[in-house]
């Protein structure tokens, strides 16, 4: 069975777990966000405890796809910092990993982690899908651009940061100036995954995104229209394929205020909680 439709819950409002069903890390701490049952594909939170330190030459079945949310990781020596992003084919090889300070980090697993000590057989690891290490808060806005994928709407802002050669699945920060707002609903051909990072984010018909909301946008599923009076920034990955849109041409009047409504599978519910929006009092 294929990952449910999750429109959307507060990250921080799921439970921490230790290790993966697979039995992989069972000493970090864990938040499943959404979860493929048939293959064990995931997207999830990972919490690296201070002083964590794992060392001997392995790689894993299945891509790993990491987005440093806070604290650092060392990988093979490299140091990974808040808003480092990364894309480790299966096959990967690593040989140490340790958060001297502790981290947590955005990770994405194409299917259910197992470590393999040693090399990895003849034709596994494929170079082309690697993405070495991305320093995105660092490199301030110089590598992003106009909408290259869809269309470009002003006020807007696209950092691209992975696209598959074979399938064409795309990740990407992408951030919207305050007061930036589409009057139509849309939908896509593919599942569209989002995780806000910073600002607000309204859809009308689920409620306000804020730091920390997760969605698992399933395909031809309509949502919106969508404004954020802050400006917003989000992590967001496609599953299926190249990002595109479907808009009807109908216009509809944004809700800022959106009230929180979720679209979300039955295990989640207890979850799916009000996201804690800005207050000035």
């Amino acid at each position: 069975m294929a990952r449910p439709h999750c429109m959307f819950v507060q990250a921080q409002d799921v439970p921490w777990q230790k290790g993966f069903a697979s039995g992989a890390w069972p000493e970090l701490d864990v938040k499943v966000l959404s979860l493929d049952v048939s293959n064990g594909a995931c997207s999830t939170i990972v919490r690296y405890p201070a002083g964590w330190d794992f060392a001997g030459d392995r790689y894993l079945t299945c891509h790993e796809e990491i987005l440093v949310l806070d604290g650092a990781l060392e990988i093979n020596g490299e140091s990974f910092t808040r808003r480092c992003y990364a894309n480790f084919p299966k096959g990967w090889m690593r040989d140490r990993i340790r958060a001297p300070q502790g981290a947590v980090v955005l990770t994405m697993l194409s299917g259910a982690p197992e470590e393999k000590t040693g090399a990895p057989p003849a034709g596994f690891y494929d170079e082309k899908l690697y993405v070495p290490r991305q320093d995105v808060s660092r490199e301030g806005l110089e590598t992003w651009t106009e909408n290259p994928y869809t269309r470009y709407i002003k006020g807007t802002g696209v950092r691209p940061l992975r696209q598959d050669p074979y399938t064409g699945e795309i990740s990407i920060l992408y951030s919207a100036l305050p007061f930036r707002y589409m009057s139509k609903r849309w939908s896509h051909p593919i599942v569209q995954e989002m995780f806000v990072l910073a600002g607000e984010y309204a859809v009308n018909d689920v409620g306000v995104m804020c730091p920390g909301s997760y969605a698992w946008w399933r395909e031809q599923v309509m949502h919106g229209p969508y404004g954020s009076l802050t400006g917003f920034m989000m992590f967001i990955r496609t599953d299926g394929g190249p990002l595109s849109n479907i808009i009807p041409p109908e216009i509809v009047e944004v809700d800022y205020d959106a009230p929180y409504q979720p679209q979300v599978p039955e295990h989640m519910k207890a979850y799916a909680k009000p996201p804690r929006r800005i207050s000035w009092y």
